[in-house]
Parts: C-alpha cells; structure tokens; sequence
C-alpha cells in the first residue's frame, strides 16, 4: 500500500517569526507535522514537500505581500522539517515547487502519486495532508486529490491558518464535500 504524506508550504515565510506571512498557528503545528514526516519516514513512507515559490511581480502579489520569492531564505523549507532528510532518507523525499494554490497546478505531482497514464510510481492509495495554509493550499491540495477519488486524510492538529474562521470552515468543507478524513 503506497500511502504518501503531503506536508504543504511548511516554509519560513509562512512559519518564523521574520516571514513575510507568518502565524503563530503556523509555529504551533512545527512540532506535530515534525513527529509525522519523522514518522513516516522511520515507516519507509514517503514524503512530499511542496515549496512555495514565486519569482518577483508574481500576479499573486496583488492579493498578498510578496512572499516565497525563488532562492531566498523565506521559501526555504523550515529547519525543524530539513533536518530531518538525511542521506538514509532522501530517496523517500520528493520536493514539489509551487506557485498557485494547488500543489498539481504546473508540477510533477500528479505523475509522481502514480495517477497519471505514464506515472513510473505506482498510483498512491492514501495521503496524508499537514501544513499551511488550511483554507488555501492545503484545501485546494486536497479539493485536486478528491477529484481524482485519491483517500485524503487531515489532523486538525497539523494544519493551521491565518485566518481561524477560514481554518475551520475549510475543514468542514474538506469533511462534508470533498470527503477527507479529518481527524484529531
């Protein structure tokens, strides 16, 4: 069974203190999403980080600051989750750089979860979703997997936004439309 733990934009700039888009939600979830990529790859399982990333003048800068800009500290995946792909692990990591709100928009990941008709992976039976933002990228992550009946599941502990009344709207739409399992 090929079960896959998608960790989205957990990036400085959407997590430190000094980022661009930071939350203190953001900072709490480090320690559980942590523990699950630990987990997972101590399983053998695989890991996706999606790395959002932007060159300067994006268009997507008319809605938020400037952020994740290609090569700069802020789009960098956060220390507590890079040091955790080490020479024995990095065969089990596949990094997805990013620049919508979907982490299939533009990149390898469809191929790479096997759902695609000349994908060299096996198609992907489950995946697990943590990371930020809960009502943008994690959601419209999630909204592509349903769409292509993948099994989704997401702890409300390892997802987090900005926006607490978007955080928990979006988990009731991932539970009563898209059908992701979410779970404490």
């Amino acid at each position: 069974m090929r079960h896959v733990l998608i960790v989205v934009d957990m990036q400085n700039d959407f997590v430190q203190e000094a980022g661009a888009l930071n939350s203190p939600g953001a900072r709490r979830i480090v320690p559980f999403v942590r523990q699950q990529v630990k987990k997972a790859l101590q399983a053998g399982r695989e890991v996706v980080f999606t790395l959002d990333t932007h060159l300067e003048n994006d268009a997507e800068f008319d809605k938020f600051p400037p952020h994740c800009l290609k090569g700069t500290w802020g789009q960098e995946l956060i220390l507590e989750l890079k040091e955790l792909i080490t020479e024995e692990t990095a065969h089990q990591v596949h990094m997805v750089n990013k620049n919508r709100y979907s982490a299939f928009y533009n990149t390898d990941l469809e191929q790479y979860l096997g759902l695609t008709e000349d994908a060299e992976h096996d198609p992907v039976d489950e995946v697990e979703i943590a990371g930020v933002c809960t009502n943008i990228c994690c959601y419209f992550t999630a909204e592509e997997l349903a769409n292509r009946d993948v099994p989704v599941k997401v702890h409300k502990t390892g997802v987090a936004s900005f926006d607490e009344k978007a955080h928990v709207f979006a988990l009731e739409q991932m539970d009563s439309v898209l059908g992701v399992e979410v779970v404490d």
